[in-house]
């Protein structure tokens, strides 16, 4: 039986939401964490879930918190995440996202962890006009998305010439509370709030976005069928329907009930502006008996604005 359980990226996003439930249902809970890290949303738990500060890098440092905290399984979501890097951010994208998954795949060989969740990206995927499926070919859009190819790789490595078990969890767009507030969803209704009208670009990309409790619920999905994980196996977290950004900003527009316009082809495209992506979720749907439960025009947009209306008007903007 699992119950006690590390995870990587606990002060981000998704990994804050997944810590939170972890801790809802009674698991013990390990976070992995650097020290300069901001734990505004996990600061309600610090006190539930033991702390290790530590860079993922440091290869003596992973293996020293697997020795001490002995989890049975470890879901690893820390990243460094940037659309278009930087030089400065080649050392520590490389270092955390490779480097920091293989110091943790050594770690769970040697010390026996049940199961390695690791998590991708849906940007590893050459650009299709059909639904992505977990056996299409690979072309990353980025370096970050090559970073990922890389942990893969090194995830099937791991598998088959140890015996490991891990699964890789490729996400399509989450969005939900506590997201950046540079992302498209917490961007346009931080400018509606604010009274500015948020500048976009054409609009016309289509993305398949999944609310963040429906990713969450895949992660914990997978503790009850793990022992039937045999190879390095793969899984689409979408919602299988893409949706317009245009669409999304006008429903989000509609549901604060504002006059404000906004202002399309303000902003140029990126030159490798992704025009498509759509999940194909038949696989997680049978494997893991995982569908979405959020639908983003319905209640997902509703939930997200109102958990910022609450927590811009609390923080002062």
């Amino acid at each position: 039986m699992i119950n006690r359980i590390l995870v990587t990226g606990a002060t981000g996003f998704i990994g804050s939401h997944l810590t939170k439930r972890l801790v809802k249902k009674n698991f013990e809970v390990g976070i992995v964490k650097r020290r300069s890290s901001d734990i505004r949303r996990i600061k309600d738990l610090i006190d539930k879930v033991k702390v290790y500060n530590l860079d993922l890098e440091d290869t003596e440092s992973v293996i020293n918190t697997i020795s001490h905290f002995r989890p049975q399984v470890i879901f690893h979501l820390a990243a460094h995440y940037a659309v278009e890097h930087s030089l400065q951010e080649l050392s520590s994208m490389t270092k955390t996202n490779v480097l920091g998954v293989i110091n943790l795949l050594e770690a769970s060989r040697k010390f026996g962890i049940e199961l390695f969740v690791n998590t991708s990206s849906c940007f590893v995927y050459k650009e299709s006009k059909d639904k992505l499926k977990e056996s299409d070919p690979l072309n990353p859009l980025n370096l970050y998305a090559l970073t990922k190819i890389y942990t893969e790789q090194a995830c099937t490595f791991y598998v088959e010439k140890y015996g490991l078990r891990v699964v890789t969890f490729r996400l399509f767009p989450p969005y939900g509370p506590f997201d950046h507030l540079r992302r498209l969803i917490p961007y346009t209704i931080k400018s509606f709030l604010e009274g500015r009208e948020p500048r976009m670009t054409t609009g016309k990309q289509k993305w398949d976005f999944v609310y963040v409790d429906d990713v969450v619920e895949a992660y914990l999905r997978i503790l009850f069928v793990y022992n039937l994980i045999k190879t390095h196996e793969i899984f689409n977290i979408g919602t299988g329907e893409a949706i317009s950004i245009r669409e999304i900003v006008l429903r989000i527009k509609e549901i604060m009930n504002t006059e404000l316009e906004p202002k399309w082809n303000a902003i140029p495209h990126r030159k490798n502006e992704v025009w498509f992506m759509c999940a194909d979720i038949k696989k997680i749907e049978t494997f893991l008996k995982w569908k979405p439960r959020i639908h983003i025009l319905d209640e997902g947009l509703k939930l997200t604005i109102e958990w910022y209306k609450r927590y811009l008007t609390k923080k002062g903007g």
